[in-house]
């Protein structure tokens, strides 16, 4: 019995344990790529902008059923007098009945519209084609503002630590400068003037702390995530090697930038809708079909009889004030500046992406001098450190290095964070799609 005991204990053992390890684990925190996807999926302007689509995909609809027979059903009751009759033989015959009934299902159909029809669905396409390209846009532009906020939000957290960090430095100082007050080997100098210097870092973290409040605020903002919940980040700054040619690099944001493909679609849309007026003033030739029923046909005025009809009818606009050459004049206008308007964000692209390239040099050369200066201020404290225990600097002295210390690493951080941002920034510049 104690042996089946000790089998059924080892086999739910081993099922609990399996089961904790199939679970996925858990955590809190959030990527870039998991930030941005939050932020594209729950962004108000991204749902407006794809029901836009919607709105144009609808419209292509609606300009496509003029390709469909159009059907109506027509139902009249009219009642007349006097009748109209007449006298014959001693009688009076009527030639229509008082009470007149009509029943009928008219059909008609387009024939030739010489491409009107045609031009008018190619135009609604280029409407929806414009609503992609502006989700595309909008999406890009929220990537990297969240990709702003979510390196900066690093960078602020670990800026509170080097903070942190100096004020623990700090009040060890102060630690060592009152007991040698107390023996009175110092003065209460040092006391009060390290005091002084851990009341400035203290306000410098307030406005870290500040700065980083509002810096989630703006994010949890960018994702839609609740103000209460607490925001964990994890991402670290890290610089990919990028190919630098300015001209591949410009030639490829000519290619991927969607605010000049949107520019490009409002090109096409003025050319398509120019195309549009034009066939204004051509005829439109349609067949028409009916069939119902209808009193008053001899010799039974009262009966509903069966009848039908059938024809063709041609539009055919003679003249309208001279509207269409105005209309043409205005679609002119606006393919110009559609083209100017190309013109001016080919050059300012290149600008973008000039300006990038130029950051992005600058700030490799910036990381190899913050190290040196983060290694150099290292030894300098050091150095001070078997100074002072000699006692040949005064604590002040130490403080001074140690202060240089911090400065060189916040610096050192500083420089790695605008590196990151100056990769986005090029990628942005580019048209890239990052997430």
């Amino acid at each position: 019995m104690k042996f089946y005991f000790n089998v059924m204990t080892a086999i739910i053992i081993f099922l609990i344990a399996t089961t904790a390890f199939a679970q996925p684990v858990q955590t809190d925190s959030l990527s870039l790529n998991q930030a941005i996807k939050m932020a594209i999926t729950n962004q108000p302007l991204v749902q407006q902008a794809e029901e836009q689509i919607y709105a144009a995909e609808a419209k292509t609809k609606q300009q496509k059923t003029f390709y469909l027979p159009n059907v109506e059903g027509d139902v009249s009751y009219t009642r007349i007098g006097p009748i109209p009759s007449f006298a014959f033989g001693g009688s009076v015959l009527d030639l229509a009945p008082a009470n007149n009934y009509d029943a009928h299902v008219i059909a008609s159909q387009l024939l030739y519209d010489f491409g009107k029809r045609d031009a008018l669905v190619e135009l609604s396409k280029s409407f929806k084609l414009s609503s992609q390209d502006k989700v595309k846009l909008i999406q890009n532009n929220l990537a990297y503002q969240t990709a702003r906020a979510f390196y900066t939000i690093i960078f602020l957290e670990k800026s509170i630590q080097v903070k942190d960090e100096q004020l623990n430095t700090l009040n060890k100082h102060i630690e060592i400068a009152m007991k040698k007050v107390q023996s009175g080997s110092a003065t209460d100098f040092d006391v009060l003037t390290t005091k002084v210097r851990v009341a400035a870092v203290q306000n410098q973290k307030i406005d870290l702390e500040n700065s980083l409040a509002k810096a989630k605020i703006y994010l949890k903002s960018l994702m839609g995530w609740p103000s209460g919940k607490e925001l964990k980040l994890t991402g670290q700054f890290t610089v990919n090697s990028l190919n630098l040619n300015s001209e591949d690099l410009i030639n490829e944001a000519f290619s991927k930038r969607p605010e000049l493909k949107l520019a490009e679609d409002t090109e096409k849309s003025a050319v398509l809708n120019k195309q549009v007026i034009s066939l204004e003033d051509k005829p439109m030739v349609n067949l028409i079909a009916s069939y119902g029923l209808k009193n008053g046909f001899e010799p039974n005025l009262d009966v509903l009889r069966g009848n039908w009809a059938a024809g063709i009818n041609a539009q055919i606009p003679i003249f309208n004030g001279n509207l269409k050459d105005a209309k043409l004049e205005e679609a002119d206008a606006n393919i110009k500046t559609s083209s100017i308007k190309i013109l001016e964000l080919r050059r300012n692209i290149k600008a973008d992406v000039e300006q990038a390239v130029a950051d992005i040099n600058s700030g490799k050369a910036k990381i190899e001098t913050a190290k040196l200066q983060v290694a150099q201020a290292t030894e300098a404290v050091s150095r001070a450190q078997i100074q002072y225990q000699n006692g040949v600097i005064t604590n002040l002295d130490l403080i001074d290095a140690e202060t240089s210390l911090t400065e060189a690493e916040l610096q050192y951080v500083q420089v790695l964070y605008n590196n990151v941002l100056n990769s986005y920034e090029l990628d942005q510049a580019l048209g890239n799609k990052t997430w």
